[in-house]
């Protein structure tokens, strides 16, 4: 379900924003995408809290409903009858609100769901799936986006209606809300007023977006320091410029993820997780660190390779690590909060370019190495309360 609602996303939501470019002008588009993006963390919020509040299938399943009839409203906006962009933007702002909305059910029902000793696999496995949705959905999208947008609708409102029978008929949701006496709302928030005050959780989530930031960096400041210093490197019966190569360092990596997500999961089963967390963090702030204080295409190839090994190693341990910090009744409300890891990583991807012009190459990669120590720093600091949690509650308990 996650990968086909994953695959409708990237094969679409990227491009409507070129469309609405052209529509209203980049001006008019960019306080509206930003509007989206606020609008979309705090529905997650909401649908944290309905998660917890009313179980996941049923959130799961109203949510998908109306996603589907946002993906019949957008292609009818986008029909030769309509031709409405405003129409368009309406429903795609909808669409996004309800995404967030099942965002923290679709990932707490993978808790819910599973062993302890099962999580490493399902998230690698759930890693490995999501790169391939973003695969084939950006080629689906690139293919199909600018003449056959009605039909690439269609097709999205097809793929979602499956999913919704297939939350219905075949979901299991184990989980058994709990029930409190009292639904008023000056009490909606106390479960977030836990998340906050868990130390443990925030440190979890420092360590991710100090770890997240090196990955958008990509997207923000060496896409600029590519595009700007990068020579023409030659390349069989090819010129790359700096655009171009990294295009094919950000398809290395997802290519990478593909052929060795499961294979590697199978090699280091023996391993412990803590030494394979911290050997991945370091290779992937070290692979990141080549970067920018390099202009040889071979010397980038070998840092993205040495990223991505290290992004294949620490992920799906970060992830599972999450359902020891995050208290059972409340799990959708700390994987909504936890969203703010990538809008976190996001404000730090910002501020590095505005950096661009001041700071060095040098310092930004020094800058990476010291993200990558303090996110061990900090799972380390993690590590150490997580072993003392079974004799505290043993304590608590006698």
């Amino acid at each position: 379900m996650n990968f086909f609602q994953k695959l409708t996303q990237t094969a679409i939501f990227p491009f409507l924003t070129i469309y609405f470019v052209r529509q209203f002008g980049a001006t008019e588009t960019g306080p509206l995408i930003v509007m989206t993006m606020i609008a979309s963390f705090i529905t997650s919020l909401y649908g944290g809290l309905l998660s917890d509040r009313y179980g996941r299938k049923r959130v799961l399943f109203i949510g998908e409903m109306l996603r589907f009839v946002c993906y019949i409203g957008m292609a009818i906006a986008s029909s030769h009858v309509v031709g409405s962009a405003i129409l368009l933007f309406i429903f795609f702002f909808l669409s996004n609100l309800l995404s967030s909305a099942i965002t923290p059910a679709n990932e707490t029902i993978l808790i819910d769901d599973s062993r302890p000793e099962q999580r490493k696999y399902l998230y690698t496995l759930s890693y490995w799936l999501m790169n391939g949705s973003i695969v084939m959905g950006s080629l689906i999208g690139g293919f199909f986006f600018e003449k056959h947008l009605f039909s690439l609708l269609v097709s999205a409102a097809t793929l979602s209606f499956g999913c919704v029978f297939f939350i219905y008929l075949k979901l299991e949701d184990h989980y058994q809300p709990v029930r409190t006496k009292s639904r008023k709302t000056t009490r909606m928030w106390t479960g977030y007023e836990t998340v906050i005050k868990n130390r443990l959780f925030l440190k979890y989530l420092i360590a991710g977006i100090l770890t997240l930031s090196l990955e958008l960096q990509l997207t923000h400041y060496l896409a600029i320091q590519f595009a700007e210093t990068l020579q023409v490197v030659p390349l069989l019966h090819f010129s790359l410029d700096g655009t171009k190569i990294l295009g094919l360092l950000r398809a290395e990596n997802t290519i990478l993820v593909l052929l060795l997500g499961l294979v590697l999961m199978r090699w280091t089963k023996s391993l412990s997780e803590r030494a394979l967390l911290y050997t991945g963090v370091t290779l992937f702030s070290l692979g990141f660190a080549m970067l920018p204080i390099s202009n040889s295409f071979s010397i980038l190839v070998l840092g993205t390779a040495c990223f991505t090994f290290g992004e294949l190693l620490y992920v799906p341990i970060h992830q599972a690590m999450l359902a020891r910090i995050v208290e059972d009744h409340l799990r959708s409300q700390y994987l909504a909060v936890n969203g703010l890891r990538y809008r976190g990583a996001l404000l730090i991807g910002a501020i590095s370019v505005s950096a661009y012009d001041v700071v060095s190459p040098g310092w930004i990669a020094v800058t990476y190495i010291c993200f990558g120590v303090l996110a061990i720093l900090f799972y380390r600091s993690i590590f150490k309360q997580l072993n003392k949690l079974p004799s505290t509650i043993e304590k608590q308990a006698s």
